[in-house]
């Protein structure tokens, strides 16, 4: 049997796939951003109607519409325990069928080694000429898919055919599957959202201290956008990035990112995963320039180092008076996930030369008025996603602290400088009281 007639004796539909060969007290892989829908749909409702029990998956933000919300189930029938919450995993949590697991991405993949699932639900390319398909760019399902016993793919003909840093990451042959169901669907298409004029100005504050030739790391969010668009004064950047974006991708297309002084992979952005615009996904399909890589190797302090002059931007929810950022929850309540953070904020202090920003504005402007995001201490309950001890540059509206080596009043000082004006005095009068600053 060939290549193609083992591929058409594996179509199926979503329904036959999962009643096939998923079982009851299954470990399940559900990878994230660009997944299954039709298998994952399936699974929930095969839940929901107690055809399947005992089901625990694994994986992080779900593009799309899932039933979390509305699955009213027992911590013995189901839990979907995720690394990343989106707005499908909030509602899962909130209904309590879902749960957060702490952990860096750098360490996703000890994570699904740790528990060996039985199958992993991937979305896949068509297969090419040789045969294999391709996971796209998610460098989190690179990591994991060598750890599962058995593969389940949803094949979409919209998901990218990227190049892979190390030979077979991304690419699987489909001999390696049990089944495929053959579902196209439309990858999310994130317009440019507008920038608020204080993300602009705590953006213009990082391009100062970016140079011509630097190794880029940018997040999520307006702030990351709006750095993006002033890189274009800038010269023969290099990318090593958890996330490739549009505007990345329009910068490489410009030659402004040419990779030519990467001392890591020369020639080339490394990348981690890609959501976005039709455009980017255009542009990295089967694209040599852009290499993803799995997560154990993008997310890995030690590679991240092995660029010099290495900046890695990244934002927050709120940050403390002694340098603790929370980037991942509201109090308590799970908002994101610590991602790659403390990955590249390590990873820019090892690099020779490199240099970290958090990047927020002052204010957050909430159901009960604006808050500061510089606070005394962290409402309780939050996460800390960054140690203080690795924190380097913070930078608001107002400027920019350096916190590396300052002491804990010096701190102090330098964020309530950066603060909104309307809280510093509320913040020097609580940071006195607290005996931090003095």
């Amino acid at each position: 049997m060939n290549w193609q007639q083992e591929y058409e004796s594996k179509i199926m539909s979503a329904d036959d796939a999962i009643d096939q060969f998923i079982r009851n007290g299954y470990n399940l892989y559900t990878s994230g951003l660009h997944v299954p829908s039709q298998l994952i749909l399936t699974l929930l409702d095969r839940v929901r109607t107690g055809k399947l029990t005992g089901i625990d998956i694994w994986g992080n933000w779900m593009n799309g519409s899932f039933p979390f919300g509305d699955l009213n189930v027992t911590e013995d029938q189901f839990r979907y325990h995720t690394y990343f919450a989106g707005p499908n995993e909030r509602a899962g949590i909130a209904a309590h069928n879902t749960a957060h697991v702490p952990v860096h991405f750098s360490d996703t993949e000890a994570l699904v080694a740790h528990y060996q699932p039985e199958y992993a639900l991937v979305s896949v390319t068509p297969p090419d000429e040789e045969g294999y398909v391709n996971l796209g760019p998610l460098g989190f399902t690179a990591a994991c898919v060598p750890h599962c016993k058995h593969l389940l793919a949803q094949v979409n003909a919209n998901l990218p055919y990227v190049s892979e840093e190390y030979p077979g990451s991304h690419r699987y042959h489909v001999s390696q599957f049990d089944a495929f169901v053959l579902h196209d669907e439309e990858l999310e298409d994130l317009p440019p959202r507008p920038v608020k004029p204080e993300e602009e100005k705590c953006a213009e504050y990082i391009l100062d201290r970016i140079n011509d030739g630097d190794c880029i790391q940018l997040g999520i969010g307006g702030t990351a956008d709006a750095i993006g668009h002033g890189l274009f004064s800038k010269k023969h950047l290099g990318t090593y990035t958890e996330m490739y974006s549009d505007i990345l991708a329009q910068l490489q297309e410009a030659g402004v990112i040419d990779n030519s002084r990467n001392n890591y992979r020369p020639g080339v952005s490394v990348c981690g995963y890609s959501t976005g615009a039709k455009h980017l996904y255009d542009y990295i399909d089967h694209n040599p320039d852009v290499l993803y890589a799995s997560y154990s190797k993008v997310c890995n302090p030690m590679h991240i180092a092995m660029n010099d002059n290495l900046v890695s931007v990244n934002t927050a929810i709120s940050i403390d008076l002694t340098g603790q950022v929370c980037a991942e929850s509201i109090g308590p309540r799970q908002y994101s996930a610590s991602g790659g953070q403390m990955n590249f904020v390590e990873g820019a202090k090892l690099s020779k030369g490199g240099r970290s920003f958090i990047a927020v504005t002052s204010v957050a402007h909430t159901k009960k008025g604006p808050v500061s995001r510089i606070v005394p201490t962290l409402v309780p309950g939050s996460a800390v996603t960054t140690l203080r001890n690795d924190v380097q540059y913070i930078v608001t509206e107002y400027g920019v602290a350096d916190l590396r080596f300052a002491d804990v009043p010096t701190r102090v000082k330098r964020l309530i400088a950066i603060s909104h004006p309307d809280f510093r005095d509320k913040l020097e009068f609580d940071a006195k009281k607290m005996g931090i600053l003095y």
